[in-house]
């Protein structure tokens, strides 16, 4: 009897712990039974160990929506850091522009005072030996004059 109180024992724990039936296998010797008992333990504690797992690949698969979401914000962020970077190099590369621009144009009145300046030194030169020449002439005009004069009045006393 103490072997049927045992099936029946067990059999009671079984449905009030798991709360589901569980299988019921009916063999002649204690040893085989206890044998099929601990092998329906395994099998409820691997079905456990299954839905942990389930219930971890379901978080798991929910963490990954979020890291797809949070992907996608940091691709948004990168695009549009990417985008600042663009036009700021667009900006930069316009100044170089119009510094090399602006010294082009320094240059080239830098060229321009350079010769503006040789062409007045030149200028300055030739003035200055215009008025020498005049200078020239004018004592040469007014020796001229001093020596005619002489002659006129020594014609006249004579």
């Amino acid at each position: 009897m103490s072997h049927v109180d045992d099936g029946l024992v067990s059999r009671s724990r079984q449905r009030v712990g798991s709360g589901k039936q569980s299988l019921v296998a009916r063999h002649g010797g204690q040893d085989s039974q206890l044998e099929m008992l601990d092998k329906l333990t395994q099998l409820e504690t691997s079905l456990v160990s299954v839905q942990e797992n389930l219930k971890t690949v379901k978080s798991r698969a929910e963490a990954r929506k979020l890291d797809a979401r949070t992907i996608v914000a940091v691709c948004a962020i990168a695009l549009s850091l990417g985008g600042y970077v663009v036009q700021e190099a667009r900006n930069s590369s316009r100044q170089d522009a119009e510094i090399e621009m602006t010294k082009a144009r320094v240059s080239n009145l830098e060229r321009i005072a350079a010769a503006n300046t040789e062409a007045r030194i030149r200028s300055e030169v030739e003035f200055k030996a215009l008025r020498e020449g005049q200078e020239e002439i004018k004592r040469l005009l007014e020796r001229h004059d001093s020596q005619t004069r002489a002659v006129v009045q020594r014609n006249r006393n004579q």
